[in-house]
């Protein structure tokens, strides 16, 4: 062998030891991308797992929200009905104390139907209630 076979074949031989520590170089990279690729599919996982979770917290807030304002309404409702029938009821308690002063003040009679029906005999009156 001549030593241009000798530069020839270690050229080669550099070449190919170039060529596999870029191979190997290559495959560390892509397996390193290969991991930090399924690093970032499990982050993702659990952030939509996350989501999903709150999302169906939420739905459960928006539903308990809902059936709250509906109860609201309902007692809104029923509150303006007793405040209407509290009007009412203030109006008659008004004409019956009205009604109780008017009778106080009138005079009553502390007599029997005994001693009334004396009394109109003594005058000349006739008592039928005896």
């Amino acid at each position: 062998m001549t030593t241009k076979m000798w530069w020839i074949a270690g050229a080669l031989l550099a070449l190919l030891f170039v060529a596999a520590v870029v191979s190997l170089r290559s495959t560390l990279d892509l397996k390193h991308a290969e991991d930090r690729v399924d690093v970032q599919k499990t982050a993702a996982e659990r952030s939509e797992q996350a989501a999903d979770k709150l999302e169906k917290t939420q739905n459960e807030q928006r539903a308990k929200i809902e059936y709250l304002e509906r109860e609201l309404e309902m007692l809104r409702n029923e509150t303006r009905r007793n405040d209407e029938e509290l009007k009412k009821n203030n109006v008659g308690v008004r004409v019956a104390r009205d009604r109780v002063e008017r009778a106080k003040r009138t005079r009553t009679i502390d007599k029997s139907v005994d001693e009334l029906c004396r009394q109109l005999e003594s005058l000349g009156h006739v008592c039928e209630a005896r």
